[in-house]
């Protein structure tokens, strides 16, 4: 079973895209609150899903019109699933509730139609609305389709004697004279106002027990309404990112030309543009290798991401994606570390990989280890993330780990490596920063190309640092020491 925690959804961008969508009814916003993800077993659940996301998002500019109308519909209604549950629980429900069923009702009867327009263009599976009528009959018997909720005089034949006696004692009242006379009739009305309420009740509770039958239905059409609200901005989130249905497969994992929202809002905000990555992954594990600021994580985040809008139902932000369903994703990255038990930061590493090797080893998993083992010296580093890669191809996992670690790689399945400066002279970034005087993080970010190629056969670590130091103008004599040494 997948469960993320929100720092791990905050650091991946995927709270960033929850973050962007407008549930309109309590409905929909409670199922972007508790994002639910489908496991393997729920494929064809999550094929009826992405299918109605899909077709919601083709027919989005045709039907924008409609689905602003539905919008407004859905910010109407009140979450009355409480007061239905007091029906079904055979519970007397009090005028206000009884109001906000009626206002519901009203609600759902006008968003229907609305709903059956959509579905001649986009045909939904899977998704349906009861009709209304009967439970607005039992809140409404005299068809005034009032917004208010009253109940009438003949409800009852009591009650229209209750209110007929009542009528008259504040007529009587009016007229009154004495005060003697007005503290009567003041008692008299007390009395039936007594009876009143006594009477009210039980048409009250004869209007539950006429609910309780249909209540499942209306539960159903609150989730539905909640389902509706969720595709629409599901739908709308795919077409301003490019989102793509995936072809599920059984273990492979494609993504070609992926982006993160997140990173390309930023990016935007900075007149830069996230550079679109393309990624093979298979059962066992496969090395991202790359010089710090070349984008390694990144990768790793983007891909988790794209993992988890999948089985959270959405369009994958990709041009073309084939994707496998997974039992658990697991992450590790150094800043998530625990830092409450007390261990170092290479023992917390080593806790939490424990940890979620047990999760992971249970049923076909997507692990992401970022930097493992960066907590220790070097050497023993190197050696230990060795091990793990080794152990890790014979696990039933898509294992994605980046390092900088040499000879980590050639024990891995498959090796990436992120472009970076390769491409890049470091004497253009110098002559750069010496005309314009910027911030030198800045340019060289500007020229790297966070792009990824696949490495075949053996290849050690980009020596992209050395470079970086060069663009930097590191003092002349620590860069030959440095050159020196390589």
């Amino acid at each position: 079973m997948i469960n993320i925690r929100f720092e791990e959804r905050e650091k991946i961008g995927l709270q960033y895209a929850l973050e962007t969508l407008h549930g309109c009814s309590p409905f929909g916003q409670e199922k972007i609150r508790k994002l639910r993800y489908y496991s393997p077993d729920e494929r064809e659940e999550l094929e009826t899903e992405l299918y109605n996301v899909e077709q919601a998002a083709k027919a989005a500019d045709a039907l924008k019109p409609l689905y602003d109308r539905i919008g407004l519909m859905l910010c109407q209604m009140k979450d009355i699933r409480g007061s239905l549950r007091r029906c079904q629980a055979l519970e007397i429900p009090d005028h206000v509730e009884l109001f906000e069923i009626k206002v519901y009702l009203q609600r759902l009867e006008s968003l229907i139609p609305l709903f059956q327009q959509v579905c001649q263009t986009t045909h939904f599976k899977a998704l349906a609305f009861h009709d209304p009528a009967q439970a607005l009959e039992i809140l409404d018997p005299d068809k005034t389709r009032s917004r208010g909720f009253y109940i009438p005089d003949n409800a009852t034949p009591k009650l229209r004697e209750i209110r007929a006696a009542k009528k008259q004692i504040e007529e009587q009242l009016h007229h009154a004279q004495t005060d003697a006379e007005k503290e009567e009739l003041r008692s008299r009305r007390t009395r039936v106002c007594a009876e009143e309420d006594s009477e009210e009740t039980k048409v009250r509770r004869s209007m539950g027990q006429a609910l309780a039958p249909l209540a499942g239905d209306l539960l159903e059409d609150a989730d539905t309404a909640g389902r509706l609200d969720f595709i629409i901005q599901k739908a709308l989130f795919a077409v301003r990112y490019g989102g793509v249905r995936p072809e599920i497969t059984e273990t492979e994992l494609e993504l070609t030309d992926m982006i993160n929202p997140e990173l390309c809002d930023l990016l935007e905000q900075k007149g830069r543009s996230f550079v679109p990555v393309s990624i093979r992954l298979e059962q066992g594990a496969t090395v991202i290798t790359g010089a710090n600021m070349g984008g390694k994580s990144v990768v790793m985040k983007t891909v988790a991401l794209n993992v988890l809008l999948l089985q959270a139902g959405f369009l994958v932000c990709a041009k073309k994606a084939r994707m496998p369903l997974f039992y658990s994703v697991k992450m590790l990255f150094d800043d998530l570390q625990s830092i409450q038990s007390g261990l170092s930061g290479f023992g917390s590493e080593i806790v939490q990989f424990q940890k979620a090797l047990e999760e992971v080893e249970q049923g076909y998993s997507l692990f992401l280890l970022d930097e493992f083992a960066r907590g220790t010296n070097p050497d023993e580093g190197a050696v230990i993330v060795q091990a793990v890669t080794k152990y890790l191809n014979e696990v039933k996992a898509i294992s994605l780990l980046t390092t900088h670690y040499d000879k980590v790689a050639e024990n891995a399945r498959l090796h990436y490596q992120i472009i970076g400066l390769r491409d890049v002279d470091p004497e253009q970034i110098r002559q750069e920063l010496a005309a314009t005087g910027d911030d030198g993080i800045q340019v060289i970010a500007r020229h790297m190309n966070y792009g990824l190629y696949r490495v075949e056969g053996k290849s050690d670590c980009p020596r992209d640092a050395l470079n970086i130091c060069r663009m930097l103008s590191l003092k002349p004599e620590i860069l030959e020491k440095i050159e020196q040494a390589y």
